[in-house]
């Protein structure tokens, strides 16, 4: 009797496209399994391939423009300065906005079983298995004839592995698909009696390999340029490598890397396990969980916990070798939204903002290496557009990162944040490893790339620095947008800690940079602004919460700043009622909600982390396999919410307030009342063993280990009154430590007194 994996999902439904398929990947290559039982389809998937388009990467020189352009904008206003922009750079070449190139999928496997008879099946069942990294297919047909499919992606072999076996003999064809697309030139060859070389040529001649493999027990097998006919087989095993290291690479025992694969991938993905639900309602299909969801109204808990493990599984596969562009490593066709590529100016941040928390250390390596290979073309930008040295990243980034995703309409070249952004994932690496050598050679200069750029950008005026010109990501043009200010107070703290860890000297001139930055801007209604200007207009109707950077992001705005802390909560309430709960909201956006949520942890708002996250279930913004959607209803596949949603569920039960001190349930959905939680990682190099809780009866009992002696501070949030304010723990190294807690809850605060307090 087959047993349900209760870390995965299941269906009775077959896939009939690509985004309800099945995802498997190793960190750097991956599949999608979909179709009907007897005429499916495999694509096999790389990170590095995006298609190449001869598309301009040449842009123009605008540096001795920028004086005109600050004088037209600080007299005409901004619409007249990007109209001016754009015309000059025009005049010199620019045409207009330019998508990247698309990532696309490097190969496409059709197959058709038994083509000569109808198979109609009469018992047919899928399912994605979390756990080990693996999706299969079991389904019989009229006759009695059993057919098994399995497919997994090696990380240790480095290929995409297939299976299909039965019971009774069977025919199977498989043939390369034609893609047929403008830009790529798909050529075979037979390298060998088991082995077919895909050799696909770009327009710029270079080009990569797609090496299919194959083995069978009995019958016959004839190949043909990009075809295999097998008759009278019990068992066909293939594997798919891309890009592979040798020319030609055997399959091996299939049976032997399946265990192997197995073993590795539950070896990292059992290091973190969240239990919310009854283990009898983790077997439940997708189909009866969407049925459950929509009859009573409510998102069952295990939904949630099932989309908990989705987003690990996918942040598992997606990501290593591979930095997850907007599709992580997916993609099914050649014209993805944004052409799939990456995102920078929020979606990137989203798909590794678990990392950490998961203990995914090695997966910060697709990061690190795409930002150095990006390095010249961040640095071209800056120099070409604005004359400065140091970093200008694009919002837009695949093949290149030279930016040219502008035009009048869409101020992109205004947005200079993104390298300020990308530095607190630089901080966050050393404050979880501890890793002294990657602060050296790798964090600082990054850190200083990024201060360059400004300290030849930034103009002073009357003693204080004005940014102009400007842009808070897709929501308008101002000077000295809130988030900018925030990137590099930020960017200089981690700078000037990296120098005081190595014992070096802090340069003084960024300290003066941060004495000339102004303070935050609270308008007469006590709403933080979203720039540090008048002139601009403030649109809450946003998917975008950058206004609140240094609250969700940063955790600059706190407590301890009552001032900024009760502005941020009415900047918030402006968003959430302007967007999150407003029905003609300007769209609906998975990212905009996981941002919502992490902002309402931060403010100690649960009553918007449930909105949040209730937002995305209720309005099936995700696929049969529990990869989620831009927007609602299984609108553009997009994997942003998945890399997000473990960090969200993590700090709204441990939220890390500053260097060595931890809340506990910060903002904890009414759903997450009670649970165990295994495995998460702090900074300092501290692991959570297992946090157990239950809201309701006042208890809970947390068992923490460090990796060498470090204090840490444990408090509660406020509506939780406990024996004492905090607890100070000293944990050495490698010694469990447990603490338990009892504690009585107060009752809700409302938030304007809260804020006040």
């Amino acid at each position: 009797m087959f047993q349900f994996p209760e870390k995965g999902i299941w269906s009775t439904q077959s896939a009939e496209k690509w985004q309800e398929g099945y995802f498997v990947g190793n960190g750097e290559s991956g599949g999608i399994l979909f179709g009907d039982p007897h005429s499916f389809h495999l694509i096999a998937n790389h990170h590095h391939l995006f298609l190449k388009k001869k598309v301009k990467d040449q842009i123009p020189n605008l540096a001795h423009q920028l004086p005109e352009l600050r004088k037209i904008i600080k007299e005409e206003g901004y619409q007249a300065g990007i109209e001016y922009y754009f015309k000059e750079a025009q005049m010199k070449g620019y045409t207009d906005l330019t998508m990247s190139d698309p990532v696309h999928p490097a190969s496409e496997l059709l197959f058709v079983l038994n083509h000569n008879e109808p198979l109609n099946p009469t018992e047919y069942i899928r399912w994605l298995n979390y756990e080990k990294g693996t999706a299969s297919e079991v389904f019989t047909t009229e006759t009695g004839q059993k057919f098994e499919k399995t497919v997994f992606s090696s990380k240790a072999e480095r290929g995409l592995f297939f299976e299909i076996q039965s019971n009774q003999p069977f025919q199977l064809s498989v043939s390369f698909k034609d893609y047929q697309e403008h830009g790529i030139v798909q050529t075979y060859q037979t390298v060998t009696g088991q082995t077919i070389l895909q050799k696909n040529r770009y327009v710029d001649d270079t080009y990569y390999d797609v090496y299919l493999n194959w083995t069978t027990d009995k019958g016959t097998v004839q190949a043909e340029n990009d075809s295999i006919s097998f008759e009278e087989v019990y068992k066909v095993q293939l594997k798919i490598s891309i890009k592979p290291d040798k020319e030609v690479l055997e399959l091996g025992d299939f049976k032997q890397i399946l265990e192997e694969h197995t073993t590795q991938f539950q070896q990292v993905y059992n290091q973190i396990e969240l239990n919310l639900a009854d283990s009898k309602k983790r077997t439940l299909s997708f189909e009866t969980l969407i049925e459950k969801m929509e009859k009573s109204g409510e998102v069952p808990t295990v939904l949630y916990e099932k989309l908990y493990d989705a987003s690990r599984y996918f942040i598992q596969s997606m990501s290593g070798r591979a930095l997850p562009n907007l599709q992580g490593i997916w993609a099914g066709d050649f014209s993805p939204a944004w052409s799939g590529d990456y995102t920078l100016d929020t979606n990137v941040q989203l798909a590794i903002a678990s990392f950490a928390g998961l203990g995914l250390f090695e997966h910060y390596d697709g990061l690190f290496s795409r930002m150095k290979e990006y390095d010249p073309d961040f640095k071209k930008n800056a120099m070409e557009y604005f004359g400065c040295r140091g970093y200008l990243m694009p919002v837009h980034a695949s093949t290149h990162a030279v930016h040219v995703h502008w035009n009048s309409e869409w101020p992109l070249i205004f947005w200079t944040s993104g390298a300020g952004w990308f530095a607190y994932f630089y901080n966050e690496y050393y404050e979880y490893t501890l890793d002294k050598t990657f602060l050296k050679e790798t964090a600082i200069p990054f850190y200083i790339e990024t201060l360059q750029f400004y300290e030849d950008f930034l103009m002073i005026e009357q003693g204080e620095a004005v940014i102009r010109p400007s842009y808070s990501a897709e929501n308008g043009m101002g000077d000295t947008p809130t988030m900018d200010v925030a990137v590099i107070k930020a960017a200089a703290g981690y700078l000037k800690q990296a120098y005081h860890i190595l014992g070096k000297s802090f340069p003084s001139k960024y300290e003066t940079l941060l004495q000339q930055l102004p303070d935050y801007r609270i308008n007469e209604e006590g709403v933080l602004k979203e720039w540090i200007d008048d002139q601009a207009k403030e649109n809450p109707n946003h998917r975008h919460f950058s206004n609140l950077y240094p609250v969700f992001q940063t955790k600059e705005i706190t407590k301890e700043t009552p001032e900024l802390w009760q502005a941020a909560h009415r900047a918030f309430d402006e968003r959430i009622e302007a967007w999150l709960l407003n029905e003609n909201g300007d769209t609906s956006s998975s990212h905009g909600r996981m941002h919502a949520a992490m902002c309402a942890i931060a403010l100690e708002r649960k009553e918007i982390v449930e909105a949040s996250l209730e937002a995305l279930a209720t309005n099936q913004a995700f696929y049969s396999s529990l990869a989620t959607s831009h927007y609602n209803n299984r609108e553009v596949f997009n994997m942003d919410a998945n890399g997000s949603l473990p960090k969200v569920l993590h700090d709204s039960l441990i939220y890390v307030e500053k260097a060595g001190v931890v809340t506990l349930f910060k903002a904890v959905p009414c759903w997450m009342s009670s649970g165990t939680l295994k495995g998460v990682r702090l900074p300092d190099g501290v692991k959570v063993n297992q946090l157990t809780w239950d809201l309701e009866k006042g208890q809970s009992e947390i068992e923490l280990e460090a990796s060498h002696a470090v204090q840490l501070t444990i408090q509660l949030q406020d509506q939780y009154e406990w024996e004492t304010s905090s607890k100070k723990l000293d944990l050495t190294a490698d010694e469990p430590i447990t603490l338990e807690i009892r504690f009585t809850d107060r009752g809700v605060v409302p938030n304007n007194e809260k804020v006040k307090q």
